[in-house]
């Protein structure tokens, strides 16, 4: 019944959706250019990964969001059917936790501007690489990649998405293999690779200094990263679907703890790349040479000048980038795709009307149309100090009051529809704002120093002017980031904290409006009524039973009790399944219709 997969394939799937072009290049050029300082995230993950297992998947498994579907004699109709229910499932919660349409469709636009956001980033990352190779222009690149995956989904669906992703995780490890032990022979080994990384003030832990306006310190790293790993784990489907893939509530946090040491791996893999590329270019930056623009073009530089004499080893290394962008980019255009015909098209009677083919072409074109804003998105990247840190700012931005609306219904029962949807305007707003003015100030960080010493004359030879590029090099070195008085000084906090103070903002905001919007649930004189126990955390589910008295719900204001027409059964926490309803979804290669027996109610919900 689409709950029987084994837990370390899920385990391996979970960690796929982690392989990026943005890990190996972002997190290389930041370790390059600023220490490894950033590499303290797999504290971050170590934290709060129990914690969202602990908050969501109680909640969220025994939903049984993947029960509607049975697994026929095609396996990809299955795969696909199942792909589009997760998203569905996961925006339809909280329009059952709150009642509220509107909440529903603000989840949905939060949800497609953030993988809009994300993709765009993913796409413009292995045209980075491309260009330190061989000189290819970024635009170029950017378009036809952009085109070519956007087509491609339309036509070949999430079984295009199947096939790539296992190869794209092994292809991407095989890729920094190749730098970490390359990289390390060429220096000398492991222990000179650090001694010198040591020298040049590139290994950095715990600066434990409170200020939130520095660009990188311990405790924004914890928090920042802290609140990503709920939101990842929480609110997007590609965690959510495969968690609740496992046949039990016990398996499923097993395959989610699993896939902690296998994140912190992969994590820690492309931090040493970073420190081992560091080590060659010591004493010769390609950067202030001028050999490359950014310094997340520094890896693929590394591969063609030290690496490229091994055969196939650079075509290898492109491969891994572009393989890991087209797979990310594939199930992303699926993901939005699903997420406009089942909350927007499918709602309107003209396209409903529509024959399953036409819905199927009408799907497709939606699925280019996003490719095409996606390229969009991609030019806007090139603005960001960095693609790990446009990763950063553009989903970080958009995720927080997404993270805050599931925080409030899943952890306050008096929370309401006013609460959810006031909470993720104004969260919304003034991250976006703080960001935008960010953009607008454009104050790039110093970054650490570089040196030009130890550069060969040959090296010389080739980039010319030796004292204009000593004077670049001097400039980077005493380079100071400028003070900014209030109230501009707000656009200049740490940008790691985007999804703490959007998630903040919602939460707080969602409280307030909540309380004077009236605590007690309608028709009750209660918090909550039973029907959306079931939506709250059990551990509330079962203090809210041991308070409740009975009495307690009132049929409106007339003062008559009121019977309830649905008797709950308690299982593990939570009401039983309720009344199945039927409803349409369309996929990229056609319609077919989806059966929710727990999440699917006849609800009467407002705005």
């Amino acid at each position: 019944m689409g709950r029987d997969m084994p837990i370390i394939p899920t385990s391996l799937s979970l960690l796929a959706t982690y392989m990026s072009p943005i890990l190996v290049l972002g997190y290389a050029g930041e370790i390059y250019s600023y220490g490894t300082l950033m590499v303290e995230t797999i504290f971050g993950a170590i934290v709060f990964v129990p914690i969202a297992a602990l908050i969501f998947m109680p909640t969220m498994y025994p939903l049984r969001l993947t029960s509607a579907y049975e697994v026929k004699k095609h396996y990809f109709k299955f795969l696909r059917k199942l792909f589009y229910s997760f998203i569905h499932a996961i925006i339809c919660y909280l329009e059952y936790r709150y009642e509220s349409r509107v909440v529903r469709i603000l989840a949905a636009l939060t949800f497609t501007i953030q993988i809009i956001c994300y993709m765009g980033v993913v796409l413009f990352a292995p045209s980075l690489a491309l260009n330190a190779v061989v000189d290819f222009p970024i635009p170029i690149s950017v378009v036809v990649m952009g085109l070519s995956c956007a087509v491609y989904t339309a036509i070949g669906g999430l079984k295009a998405v199947v096939w790539t992703d296992v190869f794209q995780m092994l292809i991407m490890l095989a890729g920094m293999f190749a730098i970490v032990i390359g990289g390390a022979l060429q220096v000398g080994g492991y222990s000179k690779v650090f001694q010198i990384a040591q020298d040049h003030q590139r290994i950095k832990f715990l600066n434990l200094n409170v200020d939130f306006f520095e660009r990188l310190n311990s405790l924004n790293i914890l928090l920042g990263n802290g609140i990503m790993v709920l939101s990842v784990c929480g609110c997007q489907q590609t965690a959510v679907q495969r968690y609740c893939s496992m046949s039990s509530l016990k398996k499923a946090i097993l395959t989610i703890l699993i896939t902690l040491p296998l994140v912190v791996f992969t994590v820690g893999l492309a931090a040493l790349a970073g420190v081992v590329i560091f080590a060659n270019y010591a004493d010769c930056d390609p950067i202030t040479l001028g050999l490359i623009k950014r310094n997340d073009q520094i890896a693929p530089y590394f591969v063609l000048e030290f690496l490229s004499s091994t055969g196939g080893l650079l075509g290898l290394f492109i491969a891994c980038l572009f393989s890991a962008s087209l797979s990310t980019v594939s199930s992303g255009l699926n993901s939005l795709t699903a997420v406009t015909w089942e909350d927007f098209l499918g709602k309107t009677e003209f396209f409903q009307k529509m024959s399953e083919k036409a819905q199927g072409q009408v799907s497709k074109l939606v699925g280019l149309i996003y490719g095409l804003l996606c390229i969009g998105m991609a030019f806007l990247a090139a603005n960001f100090d960095g693609v790990l840190g446009a990763s950063i700012v553009l989903n970080g931005s958009v995720a927080g009051p997404l993270l805050g609306v599931f925080l409030l219904g899943l952890l306050v029962p008096f929370a309401n529809k006013w609460g959810a949807i006031v909470g993720m305007l104004v969260g919304h707003t003034i991250t976006i704002l703080i960001c935008v003015g960010a953009g607008l100030l454009n104050i790039k960080s110093p970054t650490l120093p570089f040196s030009v010493d130890g550069c060969s004359d040959n090296v010389w030879d080739t980039v010319g002017n030796k004292t204009e590029i000593y004077l670049r090099s001097n400039i980077t070195v005493n380079a100071v980031r400028p003070e900014i008085e209030w109230p501009q000084k707000i656009h200049t906090v740490s940008f790691l904290l985007y999804p703490v103070i959007g998630c903040t903002i919602c939460v707080v905001v969602g409280l307030i409006v909540s309380f004077i919007t009236g605590i007690v649930c309608p028709g009750t004189n209660f918090l909550i009524s039973p029907k959306q126990e079931k939506y709250v955390h059990p551990l509330l589910a079962k203090l809210i039973r041991m308070f409740r008295k009975p009495g307690n719900y009132y049929n409106g204001g007339s003062g008559k009790s009121l019977e309830l027409s649905t008797s709950y059964s308690y299982s593990n926490g939570y009401p039983s399944e309720a009344p199945a309803v039927q409803s349409n979804m369309n996929g990229l290669n056609g319609t077919y219709t989806k059966r929710s027996s727990s999440l699917g109610r006849n609800l009467d919900v407002g705005p």
